[in-house]
């Protein structure tokens, strides 16, 4: 997977860059490529900075050994450049 960052996809009808894989969380970790950025809170909740928009999206499904559907959608939907 990690080959994979820097990669753009199409998820929930925007373009989204492949930023970081957490393996240890079991999630990968979707970027906004635009300038536009929103403030991001700390661990507690509260605002600390601005930065781009991200989505999580889970490595795993609910079955063992198995890769989750949002994982497969987004693979499916990976933009060639």
């Amino acid at each position: 997977m990690r080959t994979l960052i820097g990669s753009r996809f199409t998820h929930l009808g925007r373009e989204w860059v492949l930023h970081e894989v957490l393996a240890d969380e079991g999630v990968l970790v979707l970027s906004d490529p635009s300038d536009n950025t929103i403030i991001q809170a700390n661990l507690f909740g509260e605002p600390s900075r601005k930065g781009p928009e991200t989505v999580l999206i889970p490595l795993f499904g609910q079955v063992p050994d198995s890769l989750s559907e949002e994982l497969l959608e987004l693979l499916a939907n990976k933009i060639s450049r």
